[in-house]
C-alpha cells in the first residue's frame, strides 16, 4: 500500500484517495508508524502532500516524524504546510522549542488556511508549548512582533482583557490574528468577553476565526453569548475570508480547511 502511494504521480487520484484512507486505517490499527517516513521525505510534492495529510490525521501517533514534519513547514505548497502544522500541534512538546518558534512564525504565512492552523495551535497548545513557541520565535526573529509577545508573556502567562484589546487593535496583522487565538484559549471553554473584544475590533479575518470556532467546536462560558452568534458572529463569518479548497476529506465528512478568497 505504501509503495502505491509512493508512486502517486502515475496513479488515478480517485484510487489514491481510497488507498490513503485504507492506509490511515492500517496505521490506526497499529501498522508501524515508521512506514510513514518515506511519504514525508519523497522528492515528489504529490507524495509529500499525501504523507502530510496522513500525519495530520494521525495526530500524536506521528510524533516520531517530528523532524520530517518540521521540514515540511517550509514547503512551497500551502496544503502541505497546513497539514504539517496540524500534525506538529498534536506531536510537539515544550522540548521542541526551535520547531515551535518556526511554527508560530507561520502566523505571517501568505495563505489564510495556514494562518488558521497557527491560530488553532495558539488555541489548543499546552502552556509549555505556547510559552516555548513565543520565546523561540522571539530569539529567531529579534526586533519583531514575536519580541513584543515575548515581553508581554515573559513574567506572566495570564491573559487579560487589556492584553487582548491591545493585540486586537495592533497595527500588525499578525498580532491581530494572535489576539483571536488568545481569545479562544483555553481550548474549548472560552471566555466570551475576550472573544467579544476581537469581534468589536472589526478586523474581518480575526472575526471570522472567532465565529468559526464558536460555530464548530468552541463552548462559551455563557449560554447567552451563544446567541450573539446569530448577529455579530454570523456577520463576521460571511466576510468572504474562507472558502473550501482542495484539501482531502474523510469519506462522508464535511470538514473543510479554510483558505483565503482572492
Amino acid at each position: 500500500m505504501i509503495e502505491i502511494l509512493l508512486d502517486a504521480e502515475s496513479r488515478d487520484p480517485n484510487i489514491l484517495g481510497e488507498l490513503l484512507w485504507d492506509a490511515y486505517g492500517q496505521f490506526d490499527k497499529g501498522f508501524p508508524i515508521d512506514n510513514l517516513r518515506p511519504l514525508l521525505s519523497s522528492p515528489s510534492e504529490k507524495v509529500l502532500g499525501l504523507g502530510a495529510f496522513l500525519a495530520n490525521e494521525l495526530g500524536w501517533r506521528a510524533r516520531a516524524m517530528i523532524p520530517e514534519l518540521a521540514e515540511l513547514m517550509g514547503s512551497s505548497n500551502a496544503g502541505i504546510r497546513f497539514n504539517a502544522i496540524g500534525a506538529l500541534t498534536d506531536c510537539t512538546t515544550e522540548e521542541h522549542g526551535e520547531i515551535l518558534g518556526k511554527l508560530l512564525q507561520c502566523l505571517e504565512d501568505p495563505d489564510s488556511g495556514v494562518r488558521w492552523r497557527v491560530i488553532e495551535f495558539i488555541r489548543l497548545s499546552g502552556s509549555g508549548q505556547f510559552a516555548m513557541a513565543i520565546r523561540n520565535a522571539a530569539s529567531q526573529r529579534p526586533n519583531s512582533i514575536y519580541t513584543e509577545l515575548d515581553l508581554s508573556f515573559r513574567y506572566s502567562r495570564a491573559v487579560t482583557e487589556t492584553m487582548v484589546r491591545q493585540l486586537a487593535s495592533h497595527s500588525h496583522p499578525g498580532l491581530r490574528l494572535f489576539a483571536a487565538g488568545l481569545a479562544l484559549r483555553p481550548r474549548k471553554i472560552i471566555d466570551e468577553n475576550l472573544a467579544k473584544i476581537v469581534l468589536e475590533a472589526g478586523e474581518p479575518e480575526p472575526c471570522g476565526l472567532i465565529s468559526r470556532a464558536f460555530q464548530l467546536h468552541a463552548v462559551p462560558t455563557s449560554a447567552e453569548f451563544g446567541r450573539v452568534e446569530n448577529s455579530q458572529m454570523k456577520d463576521s463569518s460571511t466576510s468572504g475570508v474562507f472558502r473550501g479548497d482542495g484539501h482531502l476529506k474523510k469519506r462522508g465528512a464535511k470538514r473543510q480547511a479554510p483558505s483565503q478568497t482572492v
